[in-house]
C-alpha cells in the first residue's frame, strides 16, 4: 500500500497501519490495546517468559472500559491484529513506527533503543514511553537520532487522554510535529514540552503532591485513608475540570490571579517553605507498605484496576463532553 509521507520521510499519521511494540508489560500492553482500538495492527516483541499470554490477558481486561470510553461497547477484540514476534527486527518489519516500553533504567533502555534503531528503516519514527529519562540521553544510542521522540503516557495509557511529546537535542522538528499528529490520531490529547527535564513535566507535578502525601504519612498528620480522601473528594473533582493554575486564578474571585496573589501570596510562600522532603529509607518504606494495606481495604490489585478502569472511562467521557466555556466572541470568529 502506498502512503503519503511527511517531508518524504515518515508515513503520515493517518496512514499508519502497523506499529512495532517493544516491551509488553503494563505500559506496552496498554499501548497495544489502544493501537488495536484505533485499527492499527501490532507487531510485538518481549523476551520475558509468558509475555504474549500476559499481554493478551491485559488487553482482554482493558478492552471493556476502553470500548465504553469510545462508545462501542459491543466491539470485539481484533485478536488477529496482534502478532508476537521472535525479535525486534521482525517486529520492525513492515511497521510504519516503533514504540518502546523497556524498563526505566537508562543503560538498558538505551540498549533496547539502539537495537530498535538498528532494525528500523529510515522512514520509521521511534517513540519511547520513558516516564522521566530525558530524550537527549536515550537518543545518543541511535544512528539516526532525528527520528527519536518521547511519547510519555499517563497510566493507564489506554484510557487517560494525556500524552507528553518530548524531543531531545537532536530530534527533528518534523518528528515532533508527526508525533503530535499521530497522538491525536489515536485519541490522545498531546502536550508538547518546550524543553526536556528529568521526569518530563506531568510526573514532576504528580510526584510533588506524592512527596507531600508521604511526608503527611511519616509525620502522622492524618491516616493514609484520609490523606487519599483529601485528594479524592477535595482536589481531584476540581482537577478533573481544570489545572492548578486555573484553579488558583478562580480562587481570586473577580480579582483573578492578581487577587489571590495579593490576598494570600505571603501565606502561600509560607506553605511552600513548610513542605516536607521525605526519603524512602527503610522506616518510610515500612510506613508506606502499611499505608498501602490500609487504602487497599482488603481488595486485590486486579479488583482495584478493574474498578479504576471502569470509572476512569466514565470520567474521561464526562470531561470530553464539556471542555470549557465557548470561545469569547472576537472580530476573528464573529463572522
Amino acid at each position: 500500500m502506498q502512503t503519503t509521507t511527511i517531508n518524504g520521510a515518515y508515513a503520515a499519521p493517518a496512514d499508519v497501519r502497523v506499529v512495532g511494540v517493544v516491551g509488553t508489560g503494563s505500559v506496552g500492553a496498554s499501548w497495544t490495546a489502544l493501537f488495536l482500538a484505533y485499527g492499527i495492527r501490532v507487531q510485538a516483541f518481549d523476551p520475558a517468559p509468558l509475555a504474549e499470554e500476559r499481554a493478551r490477558a491485559f488487553v482482554g481486561a482493558a478492552w471493556p472500559a476502553l470500548m465504553a470510553r469510545m462508545g462501542t461497547p459491543d466491539r470485539a477484540i481484533p485478536q488477529d491484529q496482534l502478532r508476537f514476534c521472535a525479535s525486534i527486527a521482525e517486529a520492525a518489519d513492515g511497521a510504519q513506527a516503533m514504540q518502546e516500553n523497556g524498563p526505566e533504567r537508562p543503560e538498558l533502555k538505551a540498549e533496547i533503543i539502539a537495537a530498535i534503531d538498528a532494525a528500523a528503516g529510515p522512514d520509521q519514527v521511534i517513540m519511547s514511553s520513558t516516564g522521566g529519562i530525558i530524550p537527549s540521553v536515550l537518543q545518543k544510542s541511535c544512528r539516526n537520532p532525528r527520528r527519536f521522540v518521547v511519547l510519555h503516557p499517563l497510566n493507564p495509557a489506554h484510557l487517560l487522554p494525556l500524552v507528553e511529546v518530548v524531543g531531545g537535542e537532536d530530534t527533528a522538528p518534523e518528528t515532533m510535529d508527526w508525533a503530535m499528529t499521530f497522538a491525536r490520531r489515536i485519541g490522545k490529547r498531546p502536550i508538547r514540552l518546550k524543553r526536556e527535564a528529568t521526569g518530563h513535566m506531568t510526573n514532576r507535578l504528580q510526584f510533588a503532591l506524592l512527596r507531600e502525601a508521604v511526608h503527611c504519612v511519616v509525620q502522622d498528620i492524618a491516616s493514609p485513608s484520609d490523606i487519599d480522601e483529601a485528594v479524592r473528594y477535595g482536589l481531584a473533582p476540581r482537577w478533573a475540570l481544570m489545572g492548578g493554575l486555573l484553579t488558583m486564578h478562580l480562587a481570586g474571585g473577580q480579582g483573578g490571579m492578581r487577587g489571590i496573589l495579593d490576598h494570600a501570596g505571603e501565606a502561600i510562600e509560607g506553605w511552600w517553605d513548610s513542605l516536607g522532603k521525605p526519603h524512602l529509607d527503610q522506616a518510610t518504606r515500612g510506613q508506606l507498605l502499611a499505608a498501602a494495606l490500609e487504602v487497599a481495604q482488603g481488595h486485590s490489585i486486579d479488583d482495584w484496576v478493574a474498578w479504576r478502569d471502569r470509572n476512569l472511562a466514565r470520567i474521561v467521557q464526562l470531561i470530553e463532553q464539556d471542555n470549557g466555556p465557548e470561545a469569547p466572541l472576537t472580530t476573528e470568529n464573529a463572522a
